[in-house]
């Protein structure tokens, strides 16, 4: 694979930090195991205090210490970009990446620093982890701000969602299958349910958590991509990857929350226990967020598209559920695309049960990656790192996309600055259907 990638800088903005350590270097040191990508890469690593590669590296990451080097740095002080700008202009390679694995409020301060120092010729990129912006104003002003200094193809927004394989195969499987491909619409589709659920609460990060909420932190990233991806024209039999950024725009483009019943169909909920455990006994976030969208787009009108997500639920789990109409019970048939866990695709279908009695029986057809391929999945920050070098932006969310995202959700935050009500608590441990008991959203 290396011959055909750039030779590579990646510049990390927080090296020593806990998403460093968590995520960034393990897939790091994956990449460099099960690829010959390793000769191609170096790693400068950047840190306020003075640390050593050794203080940073791990037994499942020490082999990068080759290419690690550490450079002290702190990140507000104009002139250290000149130091900055003298070490890569030492190091021999093709293109640099600034990865910012720093706190949000922290990147675009040093955007505009890179930006001042002209460290933003072609040469380098951005890679931006969520969340882009608070609202569409902020989002708007992000956007401006960033593309003053760097060119839109130079910015890779990271969504990890998009590039998880599964994720990646919704497209590829609604596009190169007639089956569904022809019908997937509102002739034959009821409506459409997409979830994200996590068993852990906000596990130390209170602070983040606080300036955010479920909304800001999964639906206007995670699940707006997904719809966008189930309710995009599906791509065409010579599939190209390229071609996603565009397609998952257009369906946004159609999107909106249903504001007619947007009482009866928003939950806003939180898990107990959770003010404690941030320190705030007023806290209103929200851990816990379902809604009701509809699109304009002809294929889909008066079809309802669910999203829900949740923290400290009964269950870790991520799914699209597609439920097609039907006359009678015994024509129920419903598609799951299983992104999490045990990654895969179920359609329930209803057979005769053996026997002389004429009884049905519900049944499942179904793909599962772990059980049909040999090759493990790669984790998604090692497939946002690979196509990064590439170059390749069709698992990176663009600007626009960003912007379409919050125009979505906007008429939620200005429903909920005047509804001062509290969340609606729930025990943890809930399922989805239980937090929402109270009041289920239709399902017409």
């Amino acid at each position: 694979m290396s011959q055909s990638l750039p030779s590579t800088t990646l510049v990390v903005f927080g090296i020593s930090g806990d998403l460093s350590h968590r995520y960034l270097l393990p897939a790091l040191a994956e990449i460099c195991r099960s690829s010959d990508i390793k000769s191609r890469l170096m790693i400068l690593g950047l840190s306020r205090r003075q640390i050593a590669g050794a203080d940073i590296l791990t037994k499942t990451t020490a082999g990068l210490a080759s290419q690690l080097q550490i450079l002290q740095m702190d990140y507000e002080n104009p002139a250290e970009y000149q130091k900055l700008k003298t070490k890569l202009g030492q190091l021999d390679c093709d293109q640099i990446i600034f990865y910012f694995a720093v706190p949000p409020d922290a990147v675009l301060p040093i955007v505009q620093k890179l930006g001042e120092a002209r460290l933003n010729s072609s040469k380098y990129k951005l890679l931006m982890e969520k969340p882009f912006g608070a609202d569409l104003a902020s989002a708007k002003k992000l956007v401006a701000a960033a593309n003053r200094h760097f060119d839109e193809d130079q910015i890779y927004r990271i969504d990890h969602y998009l590039a998880k394989e599964m994720v990646q195969n919704v497209a590829v499987f609604l596009g190169s299958n007639a089956l569904f491909r022809h019908v997937w619409d509102n002739s034959f589709i009821d409506y459409v349910e997409i979830v994200v659920a996590e068993k852990i609460g906000v596990e130390g990060r209170a602070g983040f958590y606080e300036q955010t909420g479920a909304l800001r932190d999964i639906v206007q990233s995670h699940l707006l991509q997904l719809a966008a991806l189930t309710l995009m024209e599906p791509c065409p039999h010579d599939y190209d990857f390229s071609d996603l950024p565009q397609r998952r725009l257009a369906a946004l483009k159609q999107m909106s929350v249903d504001k007619r019943h947007l009482a009866q169909t928003l939950v806003r909920g939180q898990y107990r226990g959770y003010a404690k455990e941030v320190g705030n006994p007023s806290s209103l976030v929200e851990t816990f967020v379902a809604l009701r969208l509809e699109s304009a787009d002809p294929r889909w009108q008066n079809v309802p598209i669910y999203l829900a997500t949740g923290k400290k639920l009964d269950q870790k789990l991520t799914q699209i559920r597609v439920n097609f109409k039907k006359d009678s019970q015994s024509e129920a048939n419903r598609l799951t695309l299983r992104i999490q866990p045990r990654e895969g695709i179920e359609l329930e279908l209803w057979v005769k049960q053996p026997g002389y009695e004429r009884r049905l029986q519900k049944r499942s057809l179904s793909f599962n990656y772990e059980q049909d391929f040999e090759e493990r999945l790669p984790d998604a920050y090692e497939q946002v790192i690979v196509d990064a070098i590439r170059g390749s932006h069709s698992l990176f969310a663009g600007s626009q996309e960003v912007l379409e995202s919050w125009r979505i959700l906007q008429p939620v935050l200005d429903y909920w600055r005047r509804q001062t009500d509290a969340p609606r608590l729930y025990a943890p441990g809930s399922s989805v259907e239980q937090v929402l008991e109270s009041a289920p959203p239709p399902k017409s």
